[in-house]
């Protein structure tokens, strides 16, 4: 492969060393820097004049500023390994080479680990942490709707999370991830109302009561005088279409006897607490400007 081909596969980037594996003389790297064709935008790391420095080329950047053996982690992994949209502002760069990484990279977050092979793959050229060791580090980042998602895609399961989580124990946020998998593993739902109480309590949200019936079905936490009712949704991967359409045909038969219905997954529990809290305020200074 010449330098032009692989400039081309790469965003623009590459290093001394891929430049010189090409074919291409020290002497001749000098003269393209001299003239601006290439820009040396990390120590080694060169940028094609004309290749737009974006987020591909960024990632690539960050991973190659490390060591040319690193990895792609977390919230930046996942975005390259397509589980999430959200362009990376930073960059976890696993190095598996004991001393002081370089970081020539402002966007390079670099963090020791060794590595299992089936744990490292290789996309567009880019080493990258595999999808479930992606998942379960991004998670630390994008919160458990992350989780809930990338099993909801398939693309991992509870039981390759958890093996993957194994083989890494004392990592770092290693103690939250094993909580986000307890929760995915079972959804334990006097769990969802321990949480949902502690959330509502911390705010100082009172008048509720916990599992009434109504309208023929059963409200997780209703405020019958303002006939306010918070519904608890499982995880989306946990559902399939016939829990979907019963939670509408709950919702809308609420609704029709004049119940103001609020939804929320266990995401929004863990990840979002103050904002339950306020959109559930909110909904109960409402009901009552109604009723004055």
């Amino acid at each position: 492969m010449d330098i032009h081909e692989l400039s081309v596969r790469r965003d623009g980037v590459f290093t001394t060393r891929e430049a010189l594996d090409c074919g291409v003389s020290e002497s001749a790297i000098a003269r393209r820097m001299a003239s601006g064709a290439w820009t040396e935008v990390a120590h080694g790391v060169h940028l094609v004049a004309g290749h737009p420095r974006g987020a591909r080329a960024q990632a690539r950047i960050a991973v190659l500023s490390v060591h040319k053996n690193a990895v792609l982690g977390g919230a930046a992994a996942a975005w390259w390994l397509g589980l999430c949209s959200e362009e990376p502002r930073k960059h976890l760069v696993f190095t598996q080479t004991r001393g002081r990484a370089r970081r020539s990279s402002a966007t390079a977050v670099s963090r020791y680990r060794e590595l299992d092979d089936e744990d490292v793959v290789v996309r567009d050229g880019l080493r990258t942490t595999a999808a479930d060791l992606t998942v379960l580090e991004a998670s630390l980042v994008l919160g458990l709707s992350f989780m809930d998602s990338a099993l909801l895609s398939g693309r991992v399961t509870p039981e390759t999370l958890a093996d993957v989580h194994a083989r890494y124990p004392k990592r770092h946020g290693a103690g939250k991830a094993s909580a986000y998998l307890r929760l995915i593993g079972d959804g334990a739902r006097s769990e969802a109302e321990r949480l949902t109480v502690r959330i509502l309590r911390a705010a100082g949200i009172s008048g509720w009561v916990a599992n009434l019936p109504a309208c023929g079905y059963v409200i997780d936490f209703a405020f019958p005088d303002r006939k306010v009712a918070v519904e608890i949704d499982g995880f989306a991967y946990h559902r399939d279409a016939a829990a979907f359409q019963r939670d509408r045909t709950k919702r809308n038969a609420l609704m029709r006897n004049g119940w103001h219905v609020l939804n929320y997954t266990w995401a929004d529990l863990v990840d979002r607490p103050d904002q339950v809290a306020a959109e559930i305020a909110a909904a109960l200074r409402s009901s009552s400007a109604r009723s004055a």
